[in-house]
């Protein structure tokens, strides 16, 4: 067997808080096992490789939603094809949307032991299978890969949240209620979160009838954030991902947030969703774009998401 394989991000927020973090990892997994703490994107590389070389049977990630989808670009990259190993979630991070949109709220450490016990022992644990989104920005580098990307408001959002010192769920919430009551009386600060992107959006060669949109969210989970299941359509289509353009005014984004929250998708004039196997975004150049929840820009505007590789997902096992 090839045995477990830790990655651990020792830059994330959650991890600097609590330096020794990695210490307990470590001894929770054991020597038998493989442990790395990179420092750069090119540690990040030769791990990866590390592990493909090792065969690893078990991948656990301990960081945030940033850190896993530089971790599952790295593993995409350096296994070329070749089937991915499982994976499993550490909560070590501030920003955890994709452990929570899988039933995850369990302590990092407490996730390993289950998953140690289990590979050693004789009591699976659950399983579930995702749909990884392969994101190409058409700047000429290899495609980027993650569970959840947003466009509009969504990076606009994240850049505020990451400008507070110490930002933490409860900024996270704050900042959308101030958003959503500006967004009602038109203040200045729904303005600045809200300036549309112009553009046209292509699900599997058919273009959606609107070209100004607040927000484009694409996703492969269920859940965006703070709980809200925006990507519902997505358990009953696992071979796909979901897409929401929100092309109405910010006012009726705002006053549609509850819908939102109990899954019933976005309605009004000018909102869309769909799920597809590939979608194009066609822009102006240089614009904000987020994949979970790491930044970035659009060289030359356009982006290119199709369904990538399949990953199967290590649970912790139930509540008693």
């Amino acid at each position: 067997m090839g045995g477990i394989g830790v990655v651990t991000n020792p830059k994330s927020r959650k991890n600097r808080r609590n330096p020794v973090m990695a210490e307990t990892l470590a001894y929770v997994l054991g020597e038998r096992d493989h442990f790395h703490a990179p420092t750069s994107l090119e540690a990040l590389a030769e791990t990866a490789h590390r592990f493909r070389e090792h065969d690893i049977d078990v991948l656990c990630v301990n960081g945030g939603d940033g850190t896993i989808h530089q971790v599952m670009t790295a593993m995409v990259r350096a296994y070329d094809g070749a089937p991915l190993p499982e994976v499993a979630i550490l909560r070590g991070g501030t920003m955890n949307i994709i452990a929570e949109s899988l039933g995850n709220r369990i302590r990092p450490e407490a996730m390993l032991e289950q998953v140690v016990s289990a590979y050693h022992g004789s009591t699976p644990l659950p399983e579930t299978e995702l749909r990884l989104l392969e994101v190409d920005l058409h700047d000429g580098r290899p495609p980027l890969y993650g569970f959840i990307s947003g466009n509009g408001v969504i990076p606009r959002f994240l850049e505020l949240y990451y400008d507070r010192p110490d930002p933490s769920p409860f900024d996270a919430a704050w900042l959308l209620i101030q958003g959503a009551v500006s967004a009602v009386i038109g203040g200045g600060l729904a303005r600045k979160l809200t300036e549309p992107w112009q553009g046209d959006i292509l699900l599997d060669g058919r273009r959606w009838p609107h070209d100004e949109w607040i927000a484009v969210a694409l996703g492969s989970v269920e859940q965006i954030g703070l709980g809200f299941p925006v990507f519902h359509r997505v358990l009953a289509h696992p071979d796909k991902f979901q897409v929401v353009g929100v092309g109405s005014s910010v006012a009726t984004l705002a006053l549609g947030l509850p819908r939102l929250y109990r899954g019933r998708g976005i309605g009004g004039a000018n909102n869309f969703t769909d799920v597809a196997h590939e979608v194009t975004l066609a822009g102006p150049p240089d614009q904000p774009m987020t994949i979970d929840g790491d930044l970035y820009r659009t060289p030359t505007g356009r982006i290119t998401y199709t369904v990538g590789p399949q990953v199967k997902m290590r649970l912790p096992r139930p509540s008693a």
